[in-house]
């Protein structure tokens, strides 16, 4: 057994001084004042903050497709040193795409061997894979209402048909982009966030909600960039949003500094929109990465997405420095809410009963975020040299400390591959 002893613990809506009694199971046993166990381990963290484990509920470690990029191990590594104890991967577009249950049996394969923490996959859609895709036993399913260049696209009425035929207690997760507005516009502009601009996306989930309203079926909305598709997704109690912490942090204004690193699907917004979906963050909201850890050399040829799993919870952390969130806040948006949202019920919170996913993290230090500090195999972050507040000292999965924080951004990771476990959710 494990005892941490003397931190605050955060949960989505509170924070109270309790030590934390983790059992060999891997649980939290208990949590109390003064707590003591038999034969037990004694953490101390005294002037530490405990939150639950981040959750990052959309990532893209590219394992089989191109591991020069990013694999299951380095991948999972990065999340862990960012406070990440569990993700959720996106298809692959290619070699081979996750759009076969041999492709998905081959790659659940791989990441049993390779995560350092804990995962769920998604499986693909195509335009003719409808019934292989509902059949698959896949707990979730991806749709791309954009061209990629690959098997992972879908015409409206493709996209139709898989909200018709994936069980409906399952959610379909889409990006959220009007193909057909994106070509229009390629006639007339060159600038991609001009391209694809604010009603490319409205449009698209307009489309979304709408089916989602009149088939009754579970829908989650992909990294939304503007502040009515949130209002929009808030009308509706089917359907769950998430927001890519990059849209909250980078704006148009940043494109200068970036350069080429810059692109991103959906695009970086105006400064007043990125205000507007600051203030839409609530209840409901789900912080998510988006990670696509692209070399630089693929940037300078064009393709979208930044890296981000090991910046997420290090960011958002820092916004509470800003006065721009609250801890538990933080504990909702990153853990809490995803664990819901997809029904990973053992995981989110600390409380007992749940796996013991639990970053201790000290908010009085500063550290700059690097890309040798965050561990992803591509090897830049958008967010280079930036100072954030809040260093993230333990990472725990499931009870075994899984890295261990150096107090001025880097530290060990301690979990080796294969240590992460298949999540299962409760449908």
């Amino acid at each position: 057994m494990i005892v941490i002893k003397g931190s605050r613990v955060v949960t989505h809506d509170s924070i109270i001084a309790a030590d934390i009694v983790i059992g060999d199971d891997g649980k939290i046993a208990t949590m109390g004042r003064g707590m003591r166990a038999a034969r037990s381990e004694r953490v101390e963290a005294e002037g530490l903050f405990a939150l639950p484990a981040a959750i990052d509920s959309h990532v893209h470690f590219r394992d089989p497709e191109d591991v020069s990029k990013e694999d299951f191990s380095t991948g999972s590594a990065s999340a862990l040193c960012g406070g990440v104890a569990a993700i959720m991967d996106m298809p692959n577009y290619r070699n081979p795409p996750t759009t076969t249950v041999s492709a998905y049996r081959q790659k659940l394969q791989i990441a049993s061997s390779k995560s350092r923490c804990d995962f769920l996959l998604r499986f693909g859609a195509s335009e003719h894979n409808q019934q292989e895709a509902a059949e698959s036993g896949a707990p979730q399913l991806k749709v791309f209402l954009t061209d990629t260049k690959s098997e992972l696209s879908c015409s409206k009425q493709a996209a139709i048909s898989h909200f018709r035929a994936f069980p409906r207690e399952k959610p379909v997760c889409v990006h959220a982009e009007e193909q057909s507005r994106i070509e229009e516009r390629q006639k007339h502009y060159r600038a991609h966030e001009k391209i694809r601009d604010k009603l490319v996306a409205r449009y698209a989930s307009e489309f979304v909600l709408e089916q989602a309203r009149k088939l009754n079926r579970r829908v989650h909305l992909c990294h939304l960039t503007t502040a009515l598709e949130i209002e929009m997704c808030r009308q509706l109690p089917n359907v769950t949003y998430e927001i890519n912490p990059a849209h909250l942090f980078l704006s148009i204004s940043d494109l200068k500094r970036l350069g080429f690193l810059g692109k991103v699907n959906p695009p970086l917004r105006d400064r007043r929109e990125q205000a507007l979906l600051w203030r839409c963050i609530g209840e409901d909201t789900i912080i998510a990465t988006d990670h696509a850890p692209h070399l630089i050399s693929h940037k300078l040829e064009g393709a979208p997405g930044f890296p981000g799993v090991g910046t997420m919870l290090p960011l958002m952390l820092n916004a509470v420095r800003q006065r721009r969130l609250t801890l538990e806040q933080v504990a909702r948006i990153c853990s809490y809410n995803p664990a819901r949202a997809f029904r990973i019920f053992s995981k989110g919170e600390i409380s007992a009963g749940a796996d013991a996913d639990i970053v201790l993290v000290d908010m009085k230090k500063r550290w700059k975020i690097t890309a040798e500090n965050r561990l992803s195999k591509c090897g830049w972050t958008p967010f280079e040299g930036w100072e954030v507040r809040g260093s993230i000292e333990k990472v725990f999965l499931r009870g075994t400390l899984a890295y261990e924080g150096d107090g001025k951004g880097g530290g060990e990771v301690l979990a080796k591959p294969g240590f992460g476990r298949e999540m299962k959710p409760r449908q």
